[in-house]
């Protein structure tokens, strides 16, 4: 079910999500919520993320070949280290030679982030993996 409401945002920046709109979406006060905004497109989109506080989110930036399967790859080796996948975009570089593919995930427990980090770049053919906090 779609909702469509038009709302404010206050001299301060911020923005109430109506009542039927929470309820809805089972969005309550300790609720995290994961805000993108595009700037080329004008566009914001708020999404509920299950994920607690505590569970900061961390931010992967992977540069890899831009050839068919190469996404694919990196994405099985996520599963296989049982890290879920929040958020995700990736953009060629240079068509055809590199692209990089940013990805949120909630702070994954039990993985050696440095054997991640060499199974990527070994097995799933990264050039090079970033792994950042998420600010």
């Amino acid at each position: 079910m779609k909702d469509v409401k038009i709302i404010s945002i206050d001299n301060r920046g911020r923005i109430v999500l109506p009542l039927v709109t929470r309820k809805n979406l089972g969005i309550t006060t300790d609720s995290q919520l994961m805000l993108v905004s595009d700037s080329e497109t004008k566009e914001i989109r708020i999404t509920p993320v299950g994920i607690s506080r505590e569970d900061k989110p961390i931010k992967f930036r992977i540069t890899m070949n831009d050839e068919p399967g190469s996404l694919a790859k990196i994405a099985t080796i996520f599963g296989d280290f049982g890290i879920s996948l929040m958020w995700g975009e990736s953009i060629i570089l240079e068509k055809s030679k590199t692209a990089i593919w940013t990805v949120l995930s909630p702070s994954p427990k039990n993985v050696n982030m440095e054997e991640l980090r060499e199974t990527l770049i070994k097995n799933g053919k990264a050039i090079n993996v970033d792994i950042l906090p998420f600010e």
